[in-house]
C-alpha cells in the first residue's frame, strides 16, 4: 500500500537553516519511505526575509507545498495548524513536524519520528534530547513538571517541536478546543497536554543533541502563551490524576557544551519583571503563599528548587479557583526568577548533577500537587488571549509569534 507522509516545517524569517532542515526532511524521507508519497510542507507566517525562497531553492525529491498566511496576530500554531490542514487533504497517514531553526536536524530523526506513531491507535512522538544547560528553562521549570503534577506521567520534553502523529492522532485532535494560544507558542504543549488528558499514547523518541536559535529573548511571552494552553487543557481535565505506576527514568537531557546567555538581554528581562513586580508584587504573594517567604537576589528573587515545587502547587490550585489570568501571569514572573535562581544553584554542577536537580524539582512538584487535592472542572478558562499584560512592562515586546 502507498502511504502518505508529510514532514511540516513551521518557519517565520529563518532563511539561514529552513533549507537545511527541509534537505534532512527529504533525506530523511527517502531513507525512511523510498516507495511511499512524500510531502515537506513549509508552513510561514509573515516572513520578511529569503525563507520561502531559500525552501523553494532547496533540491528535494519530496512533492513541496508552500501554506503562507500574514504575520500579524499568528504565531508557530497557525503554521502547524496550517501544515495539519495540508495533511488531511492529502490524505497523509502521518505526519513529522521538524522546527525550521534547528542546526542539528538529522535525515535519521524523520524515520525514528514516524516508527514510534506506527499502528491504527492514536499516537503522539515527542523529542527526547540533550540541551544546553542555559536553554529549555520553560520545559524544565514549568511545562514537565506541571504535566508531571497534574497527569502522573513525566515527559521529558513535551515543548520540543519534533513531533510526529499518525492518521488517528489526527482525528482525535480535531476534536479538541483550540484557545487563541495555541496558535502562538502554546501549541506544543496544548498537542502534549491533550493527548495525556485523552490518555493517547505518547513516545519519547531520542534524537540526540538539539542546537538552535535561543530562545531565552522570548522568555516573558513564550512561557505566558505555554502556560495559557496547558492551563486551558487543565480546566478540562477530569482530575489531577496520581503518579503514573513505576519509577520515571532518570533523565540525562543536558549536553556537555554550554552558552550563557547575553547578560545585556538577562538585564532586559530582569527589569522587565521587576517592574511587572512592583505593581504586582502584593497579589502574588497573596496568590502564591509559598512565594511569601522568598529571599532577595541580585537579579530579585532568589527562588530556590525547594520552593519552586509548591509555587508551582500555588499555581495549579489558582487556576482551579477561577484565577486563570493572575496566576499564568504572575507564574511568568516568579518562573523568570527562578531560571536566574537556577543557573546559579548548577553553576559547577555536572550534567548529570543538573539532571538530577531537575528530576527532583518534578518528583517535588508532584508531590506538592497531590498535598493540595485540588479539584478542577469549576472553573474556565477566558475566551481571549491579550499578550498586553506582559506587553506592558516590557519595553522591547513585539507583537506575539
Amino acid at each position: 500500500m502507498n502511504r502518505t507522509t508529510v514532514v511540516g516545517i513551521p518557519a517565520r524569517d529563518e532563511e539561514r537553516t529552513v533549507g537545511a532542515v527541509a534537505r534532512a526532511a527529504d533525506a530523511g524521507l527517502h531513507l525512511a519511505f523510498p516507495r511511499g508519497t512524500n510531502v515537506v510542507v513549509l508552513a510561514e507566517n509573515g516572513s520578511t526575509d529569503g525563507t520561502v525562497r531559500r525552501f523553494a531553492e532547496a533540491p528535494l525529491r519530496a512533492r513541496k507545498v508552500v501554506a503562507s498566511s500574514p504575520g500579524a496576530g499568528t504565531g508557530k500554531g497557525t503554521n502547524v495548524f496550517a501544515i495539519i490542514d495540508r495533511a488531511v487533504e492529502l490524505d497523509a497517514d502521518r505526519v513529522l513536524l521538524l522546527d525550521a531553526d534547528v542546526r542539528s536536524t538529522e535525515p535519521e530523526w524523520v524515520g525514528r519520528l514516524a516508527d514510534a506513531v506506527a499502528g491504527d491507535e492514536p499516537a503522539l512522538a515527542v523529542p527526547s534530547y540533550r540541551r544546553d544547560r542555559f536553554e529549555a528553562n520553560t520545559t524544565n521549570h514549568l511545562a514537565s513538571p506541571l504535566l508531571a503534577a497534574v497527569y502522573g506521567v513525566h515527559v521529558e520534553q513535551p515543548i520540543g517541536g519534533e513531533f510526529a502523529f499518525n492518521r488517528a492522532f489526527l482525528e482525535r485532535a480535531a476534536t479538541w478546543s483550540r484557545p487563541d494560544s495555541a496558535y502562538l507558542y502554546g501549541i506544543d504543549v496544548w498537542l502534549t497536554a491533550n493527548a495525556l488528558r485523552e490518555h493517547v499514547r505518547v513516545v519519547e523518541v531520542p534524537l540526540g543533541r538539539k542546537l538552535h536559535n535561543s530562545p531565552f529573548p522570548k522568555i516573558l511571552r513564550l512561557p505566558q502563551q505555554v502556560l495559557d494552553s496547558l492551563f486551558h487543557v487543565v480546566l478540562t481535565t477530569d482530575r489531577v490524576r496520581p503518579p503514573g505506576a513505576g519509577v520515571p527514568r532518570a533523565r540525562a537531557a543536558v549536553d556537555g557544551a554550554a552558552v550563557r546567555q547575553d547578560p545585556a538581554v538577562v538585564a532586559r528581562v530582569s527589569a522587565a519583571v521587576g517592574r511587572y513586580l512592583d505593581v504586582h508584587l502584593a497579589d502574588v504573594r497573596t496568590l502564591f503563599p509559598a512565594a511569601g517567604e522568598v529571599g532577595p537576589a541580585p537579579w530579585g528573587l532568589r527562588v530556590t528548587a525547594e520552593e519552586w515545587p509548591h509555587v508551582l502547587a500555588d499555581a495549579v490550585a489558582a487556576v482551579a479557583g477561577g484565577r486563570f489570568e493572575a496566576a499564568r501571569d504572575h507564574l511568568v514572573a516568579l518562573y523568570v526568577n527562578r531560571v536566574l535562581t537556577f543557573w546559579e544553584e548548577i553553576d559547577g554542577l555536572s550534567g548529570a548533577e543538573v539532571d538530577r536537580l531537575l528530576d527532583r524539582q518534578a518528583a517535588r512538584t508532584v508531590a506538592a500537587v497531590q498535598a493540595r487535592r485540588v479539584e478542577l472542572g469549576g472553573a474556565a478558562g477566558p475566551r481571549e488571549f491579550d499578550v498586553r499584560r506582559w506587553a506592558g512592562f516590557d519595553d522591547e515586546a513585539p507583537v506575539p509569534a
